[in-house]
């Protein structure tokens, strides 16, 4: 399959019909109402100075997902992604993943790490992290609250810019200090 990726601007509807189109398991709110993703917009959660949200869309012309840069004002921003049930298994997590590390690297030169979390138990998106170049950085016991009030172990994982222009990892010292 091949993808090409769209910025997306002002039409919130579209929006509202993906979001509400499928379930989102592995994220804060599986389920977002529409009211609750036009409060995000006006909220400039997916667009403004800060934050940059794209659509995945296939060769066929199918928003098969979207991606989402945030905390550009930071030096290390953050990444939200969302792929639609029925296109996951076909790679397209890591396509667009490659795709995201290329753009912000690319486009913000004051960029020397990128970020990303998923719940522990979401094994395809820590896939996805390790296929790209991504280090687990991070392990948040009990720190993510599923719909129904559950405690899933939240994992960190980063990449280093200079470790994308190398085509390699830097492993974390996990035994810096005794303690």
């Amino acid at each position: 399959m091949e993808l090409c990726y769209e910025e997306f601007k002002d039409d919130i509807e579209p929006l509202v019909e993906f979001l509400t189109s499928d379930t989102w398991d592995f994220l804060g709110e599986s389920n977002p109402s529409p009211e609750k993703i036009r409060e995000n917009y006006k909220n400039q959660v997916y667009t403004g100075n800060n934050n940059k949200t794209f659509w995945v869309i296939s060769d066929q012309r199918i928003k098969v997902g979207m991606v989402r840069i945030y905390d550009l004002q930071d030096s290390t921003p953050l990444l939200d992604i969302r792929i639609l049930s029925k296109y996951k298994g076909m790679g397209v997590g890591t396509m667009t993943i490659n795709w995201l590390i290329d753009y912000i690297f690319n486009n913000f030169t004051d960029k020397e790490r990128i970020e990303g979390n998923t719940r522990q138990d979401n094994y395809a998106m820590r896939c996805v992290f390790h296929k790209c170049g991504f280090v687990k950085e991070a392990h948040y016991r009990k720190s993510w609250k599923d719909k129904n009030g559950n405690l899933y172990d939240a994992i960190g994982y980063g990449l280093l810019k200079a470790d994308w222009q190398k085509g390699k990892t830097t492993p974390v010292d996990w035994n810096d200090f005794k303690y």
